[in-house]
């Protein structure tokens, strides 16, 4: 039934919003090898990134689903697409997809293979939620993780560790470097002068990436030093209360709000530090990129962080909502060039290395084909 010169996989997710699953997927459409076909539904109307993967071969379907579980009729809907079109691998991001996945399998006799692909370390599960992941992963193929701190979550969730892979987030590194050689340029469109020191941080408005936490230390460094300035890139339900914080602390002219951004590589080349200082991580694209444009980076010790930071090598590591070491951290690059240079050039080196775009597609490509039995001749 399938045809043996490609696979075709499609890919369940919530939405197409301008998040770090989403923009996998388009770096999957706008880069993977012609054999692999790429189908995506999304199960919600959230369609920001559309016209984006328009442009790409990929074929996106549009079926949205509030409850997997009860919505079966939707689970048949989507059966009868991956029948029509020869789907053999159908691979879920989050639990909504996963459940009509699982259904879907069942429907077709079990033919298909499904892959469970996590994107965070499940904070936002409660009991319920871990109950049910625990059920449906048993008749999963394989669970697909981007960090080691994921793999062993999942295998507390009983997953035996040869259904678990592991594939790390990758960019592409001369987009960022492109970015950087504009640096002065966008300086001057910001009113970036040249005494002043830049702070900066790309994160979503949400309790989980700690903007209170920030903005409490930025107010303590700002006094120190009047020639600091603050870039948050980011929109989200919080944003509205975080400027009202930096106003009451009369810092609404040294911190600047972006709102979302289409264009990340434009704001971190004005940064002389990247920070992060969320409560919870994956394994975020967002210190790759900071890191690929030779940025000295700041990060809480949370998640997967410590899998692309080597303390004091190529980045600084501080224990998550510690604010004495976080605003330590920022001073000692702050007042020695020296430090921040050698981690700026050691970070640059360590996405060349290990966190390349072109390295994670090949991976990508080499597990589609295993799962799917095919015979790729060709080098990828």
């Amino acid at each position: 039934m399938w045809n043996s010169e490609s696979i075709n996989v499609l890919f369940l997710i919530y939405d197409l919003e301008r998040g770090g699953p989403e923009m996998r997927l388009l770096d999957f459409a706008r880069h993977f090898p012609p054999h692999i076909k790429m189908h995506i539904c999304v199960t919600s109307k959230n369609l920001a990134l559309l016209p984006e993967f328009l442009e790409t071969n990929a074929r996106v379907h549009v079926e949205p689903v509030t409850r997997g579980y009860l919505e079966l009729n939707k689970a048949w809907k989507i059966y009868k697409y991956v029948i029509k079109n020869h789907i053999s691998i159908i691979n879920s991001f989050g639990l909504k997809e996963l459940f009509l996945s699982t259904a879907i399998k069942c429907m077709s006799s079990r033919r298909i293979k499904t892959i469970h692909h996590s994107v965070d370390l499940l904070h936002h599960y409660g009991v319920r939620h871990k109950f049910f992941l625990v059920i449906l992963l048993k008749l999963t193929n394989k669970v697909l993780c981007n960090s080691g701190k994921s793999r062993e979550l999942f295998k507390t969730f009983f997953v035996p560790e040869k259904k678990i892979s592991v594939i790390k987030n990758g960019i592409d590194i001369d987009f960022f470097r492109k970015e950087i050689s504009q640096a002065e340029r966008f300086r001057k469109i910001h009113g970036i002068e040249k005494n002043d020191f830049v702070l900066g941080t790309v994160a979503n408005f949400r309790k989980i990436k700690n903007y209170p936490f920030l903005i409490k230390a930025f107010k303590i460094l700002f006094h120190r030093n009047k020639n600091l300035k603050l870039i948050c890139v980011g929109g989200g339900y919080d944003l509205d209360d975080i400027k009202r914080m930096a106003l009451k602390y009369h810092l609404e002219k040294a911190i600047i709000f972006t709102g979302y951004s289409r264009n990340v590589g434009e704001y971190l080349s004005l940064m002389d530090v990247f920070v992060l200082c969320s409560l919870k991580e994956g394994f975020p694209n967002v210190l790759l990129q900071a890191m690929a444009m030779s940025l000295p980076v700041i990060s809480a010790n949370v998640g997967g962080c410590p899998e692309i930071i080597d303390h004091m090598k190529n980045g600084i590591l501080y224990p998550s909502n510690d604010l004495g070491k976080f605003i330590e951290a920022i001073a000692s690059l702050t007042t020695n060039t020296d430090l921040a240079g050698r981690l700026g050039s050691n970070a640059k080196r360590t996405v060349e290395e290990k966190f390349s775009l072109n390295r994670m597609i090949k991976k990508y490509a080499t597990f589609y084909d295993k799962l799917s039995g095919f015979q790729n001749n060709s080098a990828l």
